[in-house]
């Protein structure tokens, strides 16, 4: 993939499974879990939590608490419903100042932690949602190669998370152009996904909610069926929060 007439190079792996762990060095890789793991995470640190400690599974993240603070808490769900022994589940809307200020956070999702673990080769690692989406693509203009890692649901592929890849690709690209800078080149799933985020574009111009397609969504469907449409429609929101954070490679912790 590296070309020397496109020294700028965007990727998108549609699912974790299509990472090459080995090609990650060097790589910056933004890990996408709209609904609603990276959401969570944005709006956690949003509101005060210090830290997030993403974790693959329920008893790692339970045997990771014990090492901890009395003070942290761990949240996570399996099926989009909050884990027995859990303070809290992944909807961000639970993340309040009220209920995370001050204490650190041991996350475990079906997905997007997961796919988190995958990436342990990358030089960088940022969280992305539709509501950071363009302060990370700020992040990302003067970086070589870029790799967006959608989580999917259930290892099967999502909208949700394919249309913030070709958002950010667009935003990109949007950036680099308007600083003149050296082409870029977009891989054949990187373009996949921009087409598929401008197909959604054009349809909210002409007056529909991307909430309302979130809806009908893999994920999306799942969390209306148990009750969680507010969570859709909050992480159907574009550009309302401007923190990017990041995975620390070495302790593991998202700040």
């Amino acid at each position: 993939m590296d070309n020397p007439e496109f020294p700028f190079i965007v990727d998108v792996a549609l699912l974790p499974s299509a990472i090459n762990s080995t090609k990650l060095a060097g790589q910056t890789v933004v890990v996408v879990d709209v609904l609603r793991a990276t959401t969570t995470i944005v709006n956690a640190l949003e509101h005060g939590c210090p830290q997030v400690f993403p974790q693959p599974g329920i008893d790692q993240a339970k045997a990771f608490h014990a090492t901890m603070p009395e003070t942290s808490i761990m949240g996570g769900e399996r099926n989009g419903k909050i884990v027995d022994g859990f303070h809290q589940g992944n909807s961000p809307l639970e993340y309040t100042s009220e209920a995370i200020d001050g204490r650190s956070l041991i996350l475990a999702t079906t997905n997007g932690t997961v796919a988190m673990e995958s990436c342990r080769a990358a030089d960088r690692v940022l969280i992305g949602a539709m509501i950071n989406v363009s302060a990370v693509a700020k992040e990302l203009v003067d970086v070589p190669r870029v790799t967006v890692v959608c989580s999917g649901t259930d290892r099967l592929i999502t909208s949700e998370d394919v249309i913030f890849a070709g958002l950010l690709t667009e935003r990109i690209l949007e950036l680099r152009d308007a600083a003149g800078a050296e082409p870029t080149k977009l891989t054949d799933p990187a373009t996949i996904a921009m087409h598929h985020w401008r197909t959604r574009k054009d349809e909210i111009a002409s007056g529909k909610e991307l909430a309302d397609f979130f809806r009908n969504c893999r994920g999306g469907i799942n969390l209306v069926r148990i009750g969680h449409d507010a969570d859709v429609v909050f992480a159907s929101q574009i550009d309302v929060l401007h923190r990017v954070p990041e995975l620390d490679l070495e302790s593991w912790s998202i700040q």
